[in-house]
């Protein structure tokens, strides 16, 4: 049976626990994934869990006795990650949030002191995608800095705390967000030593760091920094529990005791004391061991996959300045659906051609461990000529 019909396989027989990979305790959480998804997924984050394979998930976590109920997202499950999450980033506390939008806000508004106002990239999540939830709902005002761009300057920074404290009223930059990878640039990292210098900068001037972190663990693989180390410059970190742990929803903020401890107070004013988060914090906590791990593996084999392709006339990979898992193909000299659906066949999951017709938007996740590298670069070429 060679590698495509055993996929083939699996997805008929994956119902229950042998097709998640689930072994007993946290010693098989390592491996968790290898007959999880036989499709391999051309895009996205995570593995793309459908309602079946979720429900199976925490069956079998439970029947493993792996699930420990909560109360108001307290206790158990969410407990248990919290602590772990805070260990892995290096930080005294972790807070389970029922969602990102929620965690990056009060991390600002506690940063902030509900005054003074917050820099932000122009092209970050809580700049552009969450309402205006810090002007509107923590009053404290917004600043964006460097369109179009992944990283802004220690300069540019230091250009607007002496344009703050110097008007007529005084409104000091009280913090500094940053989103890395921004996924509006194609999941590009900020720089790492202009990081490093506005945190300084930062730090001397008693000016709070908070870094959305929603992809950080994606980035470690292609930047060679590690998720501690990143979140060392930080005072907050909001991480993500369903992009790539595969979560149904949540997310953690880490930070120090004196800032966390009582934020489950302000989590329940803002409505975000779910009555039960065990749903939540088991599935993100299971997938979260061992992924550092499993991910680079998808990202060296993602590496020679390109390395073949790009050999191949007819292919172009383009990738992305600074960039992380997310990488533009071109194909020439085919019909874009007739590609996708001979990759299909193959149960290798094509996302839509780019509106614009350059190509496809790609991303490396755990699925492309599920398929050799030279089959999958073979099975790419054979679409195209077919």
């Amino acid at each position: 049976m060679n590698e495509i019909d055993r996929r083939n396989f699996l997805v008929m027989s994956s119902a229950g626990a042998a097709a998640l990979g689930l072994g007993s305790g946290a010693a098989g959480a390592a491996e968790p994934n290898e007959k999880l998804a036989p499709v391999v997924r051309l895009h996205g984050d995570g593995l793309g869990l459908t309602p079946r394979d979720y429900a199976a998930c925490l069956g079998q976590l439970a029947a493993e006795d792996r699930i420990e109920p909560d109360y108001y997202s307290r206790g158990g499950s969410v407990e248990k990650l919290e602590r772990r999450m805070a260990e892995l980033l290096g930080k005294e506390r972790a807070v389970f949030f029922p969602t990102g939008t929620l965690a990056n806000q009060l991390a600002v508004r506690v940063l902030a002191g509900e005054e003074g106002r917050v820099l932000l990239q122009e092209e970050s999540h809580l700049y552009n995608d969450s309402g205006d939830c810090c002007q509107r709902l923590s009053n404290v005002p917004v600043i964006g800095l460097a369109p179009g761009k992944a990283t802004f300057s220690l300069e540019e920074v230091q250009a607007e705390v002496e344009r703050a404290a110097s008007g007529r009223v005084s409104t000091p930059i009280r913090v500094i967000g940053i989103e890395s990878p921004v996924r509006r640039l194609w999941q590009q990292v900020f720089d790492f030593e202009e990081m490093q210098r506005v945190s300084t900068f930062a730090r001397e001037a008693g000016i709070g760091m908070h870094l959305d972190g929603a992809r950080l663990f994606l980035a470690p693989p292609y930047t060679g920094v590690s998720v501690k180390e990143y979140a060392a410059l930080f005072d907050t970190v909001y991480i993500s529990l369903w992009k790539y742990f595969n979560a149904g929803s949540g997310a953690i903020l880490a930070g120090p005791d004196a800032l966390l401890d009582e934020m489950f107070h302000r989590r329940r004013m803002y409505g975000g004391s779910l009555p039960y988060g065990w749903a939540f914090a088991a599935v993100a906590g299971h997938y979260l061991e061992g992924f550092s791990d499993r991910f680079q593996k998808a990202v060296s084999d993602s590496e020679e996959v390109f390395k073949r392709v790009a050999k191949q006339q007819g292919f172009e990979i383009e990738r992305v300045p600074n960039g992380t898992n997310t990488t533009r193909l071109k194909v020439a000299g085919t019909d874009a659906q007739k590609f996708r659906r001979k990759l299909a066949e193959s149960n290798i999951d094509l996302p839509e051609p780019l509106g614009d017709g350059t190509g496809f938007k790609i991303q490396v996740n755990e699925t492309w461990r599920f398929l050799a590298p030279d089959q999958l670069a073979e099975a790419l070429i054979e679409a195209r000529a077919g």
